[in-house]
């Protein structure tokens, strides 16, 4: 047996693919070639992306760019303003001390006008006190000059009028209400001055010392209250007039004591005051003949009085 014998290779378990198993495999490498065709088609596509990524980041930068330009930009406008604004502050600040020190200024100035104005006050008082003092001597002197003279007011204008015509009124006065008065007691005897179409005016009379008016005076008040219907008048001076005027005789005052002596009459009325008079250049007031005399010195007293009857 020396021809070889060949053997017949044993059978491997090989299994065979029948057509669905043949199919399948068409049908994986379809599936393989499609999956690598895709993986291709991928990777073009990545590709692409990165070209437009470069783009994207370019435009990225671009907008960065303009966003930082345009914050810049702000900023320095910003910065611009606070500049601007600071300076302002500087600027009013300036103005507040210039203001602080002007106030300052003005408040001192103000506090040496107080002071001036303390001392001007206190100096208007002393001068009014002063001028207060001057004012009374000076009417205790106006006093002094008139207190020997009465006064005739109402009296008629004569043409041609001389001062012995009116000496001789006096003395036919005088008999004429037996006052006994001789010319040597007469000082002198003045017509006061007056408009031009005044019809009348008043008459100075001085006497030679002061019990000699009061003899006067007192004659005419008992004359005129014991003749009421018949006072004195233009007839009892020899004084021709188509009618008879009332003359009306007082003691002589002063600018001043004229001033006092209306308010006083003014006042006694007001305020229910019965008597109102002057004697000796004093101006008296009385509220009724149990009441005490008040000597009014000036129309401030007559203020303080009302003041005082308000109370």
């Amino acid at each position: 047996m020396s021809k070889s014998l060949h053997r017949t290779p044993p059978k491997q378990n090989i299994p065979s693919r029948s057509e669905s198993d043949i199919q399948k495999l068409c049908t994986n490498e379809t599936i393989g070639s499609n999956l690598t065709q895709r993986a291709k088609r991928k990777c073009l596509s990545t590709e692409i992306t990165g070209d437009e990524s470069d783009s994207f980041k370019t435009e990225i930068k671009q907008m960065i760019h303009d966003l930082m330009t345009a914050q810049n930009s702000r900023l320095d406008k910003l910065e611009s303003h606070i500049l601007d604004i600071k300076n302002q502050y500087l600027e009013i600040r300036t103005t507040n001390t210039e203001l602080e020190k002007s106030m300052t200024f003005i408040s001192d100035q103000l506090s040496s006008l107080e002071s001036n104005i303390s001392s001007l006050e206190m100096e208007r008082h002393e001068t009014a006190r002063k001028v207060t003092s001057l004012e009374e001597r000076l009417e205790t002197l106006d006093r002094n000059l008139v207190k020997t003279s009465v006064e005739l007011r109402n009296v008629p204008k004569r043409v041609a009028e001389t001062k012995s015509m009116l000496y001789d009124s006096i003395t036919y006065l005088s008999k004429q209400l037996n006052i006994g008065i001789e010319p040597t007691h007469i000082r002198d005897i003045t017509r006061q001055p007056s408009k031009k179409e005044n019809q009348t005016s008043n008459i100075t009379l001085e006497f030679s010392n002061t019990l000699l008016k009061a003899s006067f005076l007192n004659a005419i008040r008992q004359y005129n209250k014991q003749n009421p219907k018949n006072k004195v008048s233009s007839s009892h001076l020899d004084i021709k007039t188509t009618e008879q005027l009332p003359i009306y005789i007082t003691e002589q005052l002063t600018s001043q004591a004229k001033k006092t002596f209306y308010s006083a009459r003014s006042f006694a009325k007001a305020n229910q005051y019965s008597f109102c008079w002057t004697s000796n250049g004093k101006i008296m007031l009385k509220k009724d003949t149990n009441s005490q005399a008040i000597i009014i010195k000036n129309e401030e007293h007559l203020k303080q009085l009302s003041y005082q009857n308000s109370l």
